[in-house]
């Protein structure tokens, strides 16, 4: 028995002893018991499936209890400062358990367990509990004298009613064996203080650092077996001689040296975890009720955001219903996975496909293309249909990267498409999006997308809630680089807080809303002509663009020169406070180029209809080329004329 992991028997039988204690204590700073019928009943049916699949060498961990020695008035003991519940759950199952036996586990006439300042329940616990007398008859928890003895009979009945209905379905060896718990001793007179941060969610030990102990405990041993059997011989040899042995294997080292190896690479795992960016991007792509899970706090322990990528992409695979609806806990780990129908190697299988899942997840977020169409995906369409599991399930049956980007691509398309038009959803229908089929719907709502970017006169993209999604897709699509003769597209990882639109950004208009005039040179008419010409196109998707708030106020209606060095200037700096997304840039840049090759006078710079035509035009045939959209009818014309387009 090692210093850290106990199983139960030890616990009860031995483990006081050891330490010169006299019984366990529950300090009065403690809550009352406050486990349910279905807490244990959960329990047991976690360890009865543990059971059937468990070799000698593996445990079902109940996590950790944190204790504290302490002497007052002669008397030594050892206080609970935390795990009180599964201590009490495991007092009363033992009790329930032993009635029968003839060598009892915890002696009748033993005080090992009290609850402090609860004198009431100390008394019910030993009287009726340890003797077993409260199951002699029928138990009704609502003739109770107080909270603790409600759910202390709530649970006895429970318990009862279980293995009445599992006749030898559950083995005392299982209970007091393979139940293992990790025991934390702390200083005399440091209990308070563990106990508060144990209660403030400060504690070290997180569902990160107990998932981290079953794999290397386990995967290690199951990767090295110590006893290879008769039929393993057979196995090897290929025939049917009877060697009528057992060989033990000097697998000890082995072991060791594995779990070495495990404990460096989780350590890695989590270092890339720990980057700001990383969590960052990943907890967008999970469900957004991880944040409230207490058990896997990712914040200070950034693995566990790996761990929930792992829930998420196999909780229909390997979870029931009822579990894969729940919050991840640790249960989730303890029996391993069985992808390969072979006994005895659960959790060196689960960690290899946790491995798997830790190097596909950092090939996304270092390949650009899949980094920004994932990311661009899940900040904006994350759905009960557009899931992690979706994606993971997507990489897994793709036929190597490009396959996974198109495939990625279909789904941006299908998800533009609703925005634009009702589309049939459902599981059947997904798939034919994903297989490429054709789908009149989707490409009627793409032409009709596709016709508005182009209608620079009367589709108003300013008061469209599609404009939103439409201008952080610009951001992802690829760059062209001219480099001597050669053109080159490239494509860069966008800053993950830009997939969509921030809550410090703005539409901006290009040009803007009012015009400046010198109305003293300028006849009436020529006047009202200028104000009529700023009025057309100023809605149109080529006049639009996202800003950083603090930047679209400080120039409002200045000289368009003003506005292209001020994006210029804030592009070079890359402030974080004040990013320049791509496409913003591209738009305005794109008037300095025309400026240079055109010899323009910087007074007489304009963002002219032409301009938001071109922009326009642009827009169109990047996401054309790049999303696959269907062909327009006549597409010249459309272009040539698409200010006279509705």
């Amino acid at each position: 028995m090692n210093n850290l992991i106990y199983n139960t028997q030890y616990l009860f039988q031995h483990f006081l002893k050891e330490r010169n204690c006299e019984y366990f204590n529950i300090p009065e700073y403690q809550r009352g018991y406050k486990w349910t019928s279905n807490n244990v009943m959960q329990l047991l049916d976690d360890l009865y499936n543990f059971s059937k699949k468990r070799n000698n060498e593996e445990f079902y961990c109940l996590q950790n209890i944190t204790l504290t020695k302490e002497s007052v008035e002669g008397k030594t003991y050892m206080n609970v400062i935390d795990g009180q519940q599964r201590l009490t759950t495991l007092f009363i199952i033992l009790s329930f358990m032993q009635r029968n036996l003839a060598d009892k586990i915890i002696p009748v006439d033993s005080n090992i367990f009290k609850y402090s300042v609860r004198d009431s329940t100390n008394k019910f616990l030993k009287e009726k509990i340890q003797t077993g007398y409260l199951w002699m008859s029928d138990i009704e928890p609502n003739d109770a004298e107080s909270k603790d003895q409600f759910y202390i009979m709530e649970v006895a009945k429970s318990v009862k009613e279980w293995f009445d209905n599992h006749p030898n379905e559950l083995y005392p060896d299982i209970i007091l064996n393979h139940i293992k718990l990790i025991v934390n001793e702390v200083k005399y007179g440091e209990e308070e203080t563990v106990f508060a941060s144990l209660n403030g969610g400060k504690v070290d030990l997180d569902g990160a650092d107990l998932v981290r102990a079953i794999l290397i405990t386990r995967a290690a041993r199951q990767k090295y077996p110590t006893i290879i059997s008769q039929k393993t011989i057979n196995q090897f040899t290929n025939d049917d001689i009877d060697f009528n042995i057992n060989i033990k294997v000097s697998s000890n080292g082995k072991i060791h040296e594995y779990r070495v190896k495990l404990g460096v690479e989780i350590d890695k795992m989590n270092l890339w975890w720990s980057q700001k960016d990383v969590r960052a991007y990943f907890e967008q792509l999970l469900p957004n009720r991880i944040e409230r899970n207490r058990s896997f706090n990712y914040s200070d322990y950034p693995i566990d955001l790996l761990y929930y990528a792992f829930f998420e992409a196999f909780k229909s695979t390997l979870f029931n219903e009822q579990e894969k609806n729940r919050d991840l806990n640790l249960k989730h780990f303890e029996n391993g996975i069985d992808f390969n129908s072979r006994p005895g190697d659960d959790h060196l299988e689960l960690y290899k496909e946790l491995q798997e899942l830790h190097l596909t997840l950092v090939d996304w977020y270092n390949d650009s293309e899949i980094y920004n169409l994932v990311g661009y995906l899940m900040y904006n369409f994350k759905s009960d249909i557009i899931t992690f599991e979706l994606l993971y399930k997507i990489w897994k049956d793709a036929r190597g990267k490009a396959d996974f980007k198109e495939k990625i691509k279909r789904l941006i398309r299908y998800q533009l498409a609703s925005l634009y038009g009702e589309m049939e959803r459902g599981e059947i229908n997904l798939l034919s999006i994903l297989n490429g089929d054709i789908n009149e719907a989707l490409e009627e709502n793409l032409r009709n997308l596709r016709k508005d970017i182009l209608n620079t006169s009367t589709m108003n993209w300013y008061n469209s809630d599609i404009t939103l999604k439409l201008l952080p897709l610009l951001d992802i699509l690829p760059h062209t680089i001219q480099k001597g003769k050669k053109t080159n597209k490239v494509i860069k990882p966008l800053k993950q807080q830009y997939f969509k639109r921030t809550p410090s950004e703005d539409k901006e208009h290009v040009r803007s809303q009012t015009r400046q005039l010198d109305e003293e040179s300028m006849t009436q008419e020529d006047v009202e002509l200028l104000i009529e010409e700023n009025r057309r196109g100023l809605n149109s998707i080529g006049n639009i663009v996202l800003l950083h708030e603090s930047i679209n106020k400080s120039y409002k209606n200045k000289k368009l020169i003003m506005k292209m060095v001020r994006i210029y200037s804030e592009h070079l700096m890359d402030d974080v406070n004040a990013y320049i997304r791509p496409h913003t840039l591209d738009v305005f840049m794109s008037k300095m180029r025309n400026i240079n090759e055109n010899g323009i006078d910087e007074d007489e710079i304009f963002w002219s209809d032409e301009d938001i035509k071109r922009t326009a035009i642009s827009i169109d045939s990047s996401l054309a080329d790049y999303l696959s959209f269907p062909e327009l009818t006549d597409n010249k014309k459309l272009e040539e004329n698409c200010h006279d387009n509705g």
